[in-house]
């Protein structure tokens, strides 16, 4: 068999395709391969195949089934893949007992020190931590490619029927570049598929849209699949654009930023300025300002101060003549940047104030419960939500939000068995009213940040919150502490505890330049009363970031419980606001989560909703002040390629 692949590979030079199988990891059609998603990529899958709970011999008792099996996978890092799929099977008679429901978490990790001109190795485990974990198994395998083929050999350890167990082997050859055929044998059957795969474009952002089909030589219906993923535009790689020399294109003027000022004095050249132009990243409007002053300006040294809520955050000094250079070679040195104390200026005029000015921001509100006895597939509910808000003062924000249900499940509606999950929000109303205050001082040189609110947190939840952090003068260190008391009129929102919410948290959060991600602990008494250790890793692409939570819960009606969440946030809508001189308008983030309940044996993974659950709005200091935790000066350092890239691809 290798001896015609090598000799086949003469005839075609298309690589093999790396594709998703019917299990969520790469792979062939059952059995996975050494490949990985790569960093940053992210996938929506959907096949219909029954999965084989009985030997080859007896295989129709499939034919009494129906399964829609519903996939969600990550590429963690470049070698690690993590992948979540929903099984819904329906019975079509009452003929035998299998399962109804399943939630499957696996992963993927492809080992680095292996060269791959060789070989490749990757590892991985599939159904983690489930209750009855019916495609669980433990795999290891190797891949090696000839041309237009990779071949793929591995040994599973499966603990129950359906899993694979034992040795596998594979073969995936692409005879087209959209084209794919695949042949294994899983353990248990032979199989074949055909894929085909359309690469197409939207924006800078490259989509890819598949489509595949799957048979067995023992069970030969055909099974369908379809799946599209993103592999993220990364805008903090250099751009490779040549750059003969740098002239101005635009001017600090035609941005129109909010509470902005200009002046030159003594050969410096003094900028404050609050981003109101890119609606996901500060650090795009940082990269327009500091691009447009160094090739507008005559002086020799510019200053740059950012502020939020009209309040300056960080004061950058740049060398003009040095960073022009940068703009021209994307050259970049450890001294291009230098965070430094704000200046007062005399006589500075502001222009663009926001004072009393609203600002409307549009975003989808989601929430999804799969694997429930209470649905045939998936409850849900869809709504939009429209916060209005506007700044009264320095560091003063009112806001309110207004809820707006689209559609929902039968169960979400009112009185349903899941519409306290959603706090009971049926009808269009006003479900946030907030006065947010900010205050931000300098102990030494760490920034000290505070933050009070106080109004309607939610539906029919009142009272006062108050935050508190502290950072490191390189932004890589935050410590902060959280303390609220509301009042509750859904005194049996989670079912046990009394009409008052109490939060007290506290969480140290560390940044990695190397992975571009945050790493949080938190402890403390969480919003619903469940007592916990939380640890948090969010790792951002672009603007898009996914969030994982593995959490240890206390509490004195719910017991002990171990949960992992995943959260994926996207942005909905233009990368830039719309502005007026009446009001302007942006897009928010389109939230997923998915929380699992970690079990073993044949324990339930019910999921408990209001668990590690803090209060949460668009003005908290992480999410507001400091741009989601990215923006500080270790993150805009890691990301200088971002600064550069914003200001050429305008031009």
């Amino acid at each position: 068999m290798y001896l015609n692949c090598m000799l086949l590979t003469s005839l075609f030079s298309q690589e093999p395709t790396i594709t998703p199988s019917y299990q969520g990891f790469r792979g062939a059609i059952n059995t996975p391969n050494a490949k990985t998603m790569g960093g940053g990529a992210y996938e929506l899958g959907y096949t219909n195949q029954i999965e084989n709970f009985k030997p080859s011999s007896t295989p129709d008792y499939r034919d009494d089934k129906i399964q829609k099996n519903f996939f969600l996978n990550i590429g963690l890092l470049s070698n690690l893949d993590i992948n979540f799929q929903y099984a819904d099977i329906e019975k079509l008679s009452h003929r035998g007992e299998y399962f109804d429901d399943d939630r499957v978490v696996g992963v993927k990790y492809q080992l680095d020190f292996i060269p791959h001109n060789l070989f490749e190795v990757a590892m991985g485990m599939q159904d983690v931590g489930g209750g009855n974990p019916y495609l669980g198994s433990e795999y290891l395998v190797a891949s090696k490619e000839f041309g237009s083929f990779r071949s793929n050999i591995g040994y599973a350890k499966g603990e129950n029927l359906d899993s694979i167990d034992g040795v596998f082997g594979s073969i995936e050859y692409q005879p087209l570049s959209w084209l794919q055929l695949v042949g294994e044998y899983d353990t248990k059957e032979w199989n074949g598929a055909i894929k085909a795969e359309l690469s197409t474009h939207l924006g800078e952002q490259q989509i890819n849209l598949g489509l595949m089909a799957k048979s067995s030589l023992d069970y030969n219906d055909v099974y369908y699949g379809l799946y599209a993923n993103m592999p993220f535009h990364d805008k903090s790689l250099p751009l490779t654009k040549k750059i003969e020399s740098i002239h101005a294109k635009t001017t600090l003027d035609a941005l129109k930023l909010s509470n902005s000022f200009y002046k030159e004095q003594n050969d410096i050249a003094y900028c404050e300025y609050e981003n109101n132009l890119y609606v996901y990243s500060d650090i795009d409007t940082l990269g327009m300002v500091l691009g447009t002053l160094a090739t507008t300006s005559k002086a020799k040294t510019i200053k740059v101060s950012i502020k939020k809520s009209n309040m300056v955050q960080y004061t950058i000094e740049i060398n003009r003549a040095e960073y022009k250079k940068f703009l021209k070679d994307g050259i970049y040195h450890s001294n291009l940047l230098h965070f430094v104390k704000p200046t007062a200026v005399a006589n500075a005029s502001l222009k663009n104030s926001d004072r009393f000015k609203p600002l409307l921001k549009v975003s989808p509100d989601m929430l999804i419960i799969d694997g429930s006895e209470y649905s045939d597939v998936l409850d849900y509910t869809l709504a939009m939500q429209a916060e209005l808000s506007m700044r009264l003062a320095k560091g003063t924000i009112l806001s309110g939000r207004y809820n707006i249900p689209l559609e929902q499940s039968i169960n979400f509606e009112e009185d349903g068995i899941f519409s306290y999950r959603n706090r009971h929000k049926t009808l269009a109303e006003l479900d946030q009213l907030l006065l947010t205050q900010y205050a931000n001082f300098n102990i030494g040189s760490f920034p000290w940040l505070n933050m009070i609110q106080a109004g309607m947190f939610d539906n029919e939840q009142t009272g006062v919150s108050f935050e508190s952090a502290i950072a490191s003068p390189d932004g890589k260190h935050l410590i902060s502490a959280k303390v609220a008391k509301l009042d509750d009129k859904l005194k049996k929102m989670d079912r046990y505890t009394d009409d008052t919410r109490n939060e007290r948290l506290l969480s140290y959060r560390y940044y990695m330049e190397s992975l571009n991600s945050n790493i949080k602990l938190t402890v403390g008494e969480f919003l619903y009363g469940d007592e916990s250790e939380a640890i948090t890793l969010e790792r951002y692409f672009n603007d898009v970031s996914f969030k994982f939570d593995l959490a240890h819960t206390k509490h004195d009606k719910k017991g002990t419980n171990n949960f992992f969440r995943f959260s994926l946030s996207i942005p909905f809508g233009p990368t830039k606001r719309f502005n007026s001189d009446y009001i302007d308008i942006e897009g928010g983030k389109l939230v997923y989560n998915k929380i699992k309940n970690i079990v073993s044996g044949n324990k339930l993974s019910y999921v408990l909703p209001h668990h590690v659950k803090e209060i949460d709005n668009s003005f908290g200091i992480e999410g507001y002040y400091l741009n989601d935790n990215r923006f500080h000066p270790a993150y805009i350092k890691a990301n200088y390629n971002r600064l550069r890239n914003v200001f050429i691809s305008k031009r």
